[in-house]
């Protein structure tokens, strides 16, 4: 009775927690594709943890549909999903590594008997939390593995990787930027860029035009200059409509990124791909800098619904009331840039091309996991 009663109230404080999370989601309170996936990895910790059931796939199941709930909280933050996702893989390759290696030489290795006998069950003796794998081997033995502490540590190795991210992108500078070199970067809202040039600069002298990205992030482009400057590093910035005539001192452009599509295109700060486009031009190269939490298995087929708008206020004030009813004001906070723009894609795990997205979108991702 004790035993039974403390997990309904453990139940209820994970809803709760659930709950919580998806009115910050809802609400903005909790921003940036890194905040974002960190926040979610915790708690698809806490609900594995708390988590019972007696197949794998009753486990699938739940971190689906609390996917597909966060998912519906806030359609455009990609990152979200991609966790889920790439936990959902951890949890079906943890269930698939068990069959291959308790299976035992002989034993029969057809996926309609291996999915006939891939059980877990909750045994006394175990205890009534411990979730097993129940498999049998070709002499009909049952052997029992618990699959919930490699998930638990699976997950939190995810939550690890996402720590060190940007450290891992940013070791990587001194081979990407030359001495003397001037770098353009319009995502002056990505800390991934900031920790790039940053520890970069510890090696490397070089000097970087910071675009102000006018309506959306002016703002955070003088604080992300401010910062550059501080650190010794020779900024500018400048306004959006300079960077044409300007592009063609620059040696190289640097994006950070709001998420990285399987076709190798990405979304980034409004403007990014006009600033592509003049790189483009001038031959200049574009790279991106991004973690592969931002990876996702989505394609571009309607651009428009991966486009978040913001407030039309910045781009033309309501005081202006005889223009305001006279004209449609949109203010896009990304763009979308097709993968023939970008050079390179450095992450966490190296630099790639674009066109080699979609082999990471496979090693990360499970097909069937695609739509939660």
């Amino acid at each position: 009775m004790l035993a039974a009663g403390a997990h309904i109230s453990k139940e209820k404080d994970l809803n709760a927690h659930i709950e919580a999370f998806v009115a910050q989601i809802k609400r903005r309170q909790i921003q940036g594709s890194y905040n974002v996936a960190l926040a979610t990895s915790q708690l698809l910790l806490r609900v594995v943890s708390a988590a019972r059931w007696t197949h794998i796939d009753q486990l699938v199941t739940q971190i689906k549909v609390l996917g597909k709930r966060l998912q519906s909280a806030q359609p455009r933050e990609l990152a979200c999903g991609n966790i889920i996702r790439r936990v959902l893989a951890l949890i079906r390759e943890e269930s698939e590594d068990t069959n291959d290696s308790e299976s035992g030489d002989g034993a029969i290795n057809s996926p309609l008997i291996t999915s006939m006998f891939s059980l877990l069950s909750t045994n006394d003796e175990y205890g009534p939390n411990r979730q097993s794998q129940s498999l049998s081997d070709s002499t009909g033995r049952s052997i029992k593995k618990d699959l919930k502490p490699y998930i638990i540590e699976g997950i939190q190795e995810l939550i690890d990787e996402l720590k060190s991210i940007d450290e891992s992108i940013a070791s990587m500078g001194v081979e990407m930027i030359h001495e003397n070199e001037t770098i353009l970067t319009p995502t002056p809202n990505s800390r991934t860029v900031l920790k790039f040039l940053l520890r970069t600069a510890q090696k490397r002298k070089f000097t970087v035009l910071v675009v102000e990205v006018f309506p959306n992030d002016v703002e955070k482009t003088h604080e992300f200059a401010l910062k550059l400057a501080e650190a010794g590093i020779e900024t500018t910035v400048i306004t959006d409509a300079m960077v044409y005539s300007i592009m063609g001192r620059v040696g190289k452009v640097i994006l950070g990124t709001h998420a990285v599509l399987a076709n190798g295109g990405l979304l980034a700060s409004a403007g990014a791909a006009m600033i592509c486009q003049c790189a483009n031009v001038h031959r200049t190269p574009v790279v991106i800098c991004t973690g592969l939490y931002k990876l996702s298995p989505m394609y571009p087929f309607d651009i428009e619904s991966l486009i978040e708008v913001g407030d039309t206020g910045k781009v033309l004030e309501f005081e202006d009331g005889s223009l305001v009813d006279k004209v449609n004001v949109v203010n896009p906070l990304y763009d979308y840039v097709p993968p023939e723009s970008v050079d390179l894609c450095i992450t966490n795990m190296g630099g790639y091309s674009p066109n080699f997205m979609y082999r990471l979108v496979l090693d990360h991702y499970r097909q069937e996991d695609t739509t939660l």
